[in-house]
């Protein structure tokens, strides 16, 4: 084994974590090939691991899965969750379908709809600018077709 000592502050993200995590609460959790409803910890690190709520300063997440997440900072591999809110995320392989942050960095990402302030990477969304402009106009359009088709009808089933 090595008698390498970690440090958290090889890594800034770390660094940044470790101070977060003790403004939230000073207690970290490791979750690892396990399921669990709720974890709200300053650091979370998440392996093989599935979990429906999770509230963090940090959180960190290898092949696992995560029904929604509220944290400062998250860094996920091949991973999937539901939702997600944070200040910075870094993704690799992550599918979610909603993904609200203010720095996303992404390697690969499929989301159906992503609100960021800046994007970094290959993100693939359903929602695009472009999408929502032409969903937002047929919705529009079928309103509008609607609304000057039911008189003519319940008129005519009346007349009867």
């Amino acid at each position: 084994m090595n008698d390498y000592r970690y440090d958290s502050y090889d890594n800034p993200l770390d660094a940044i974590a470790d101070e977060l995590s003790q403004a939230l609460n000073s207690k970290s959790v490791e979750v690892q090939e396990t399921s669990t409803n709720h974890i709200e910890a300053g650091q979370v690190s998440m392996r093989q691991s599935a979990a429906r709520n999770i509230r963090t300063q940090a959180l960190h997440m290898e092949e696992s899965a995560a029904g929604f997440i509220h944290a400062t900072t998250v860094d996920a591999t091949e991973s999937a969750m539901g939702g997600i809110i944070a200040r910075e995320v870094h993704l690799d392989s992550v599918t979610t379908p909603l993904l609200i942050a203010q720095e996303v960095h992404a390697e690969e990402l499929q989301t159906l709809a992503l609100f960021a302030a800046r994007v970094e990477g290959n993100v693939r969304t359903v929602f695009t600018p472009l999408a929502a402009f032409a969903l937002g106009a047929g919705f529009a359009a079928t309103l509008l077709v609607m609304r000057a088709m039911l008189p003519k009808l319940f008129s005519a089933t009346k007349a009867k």
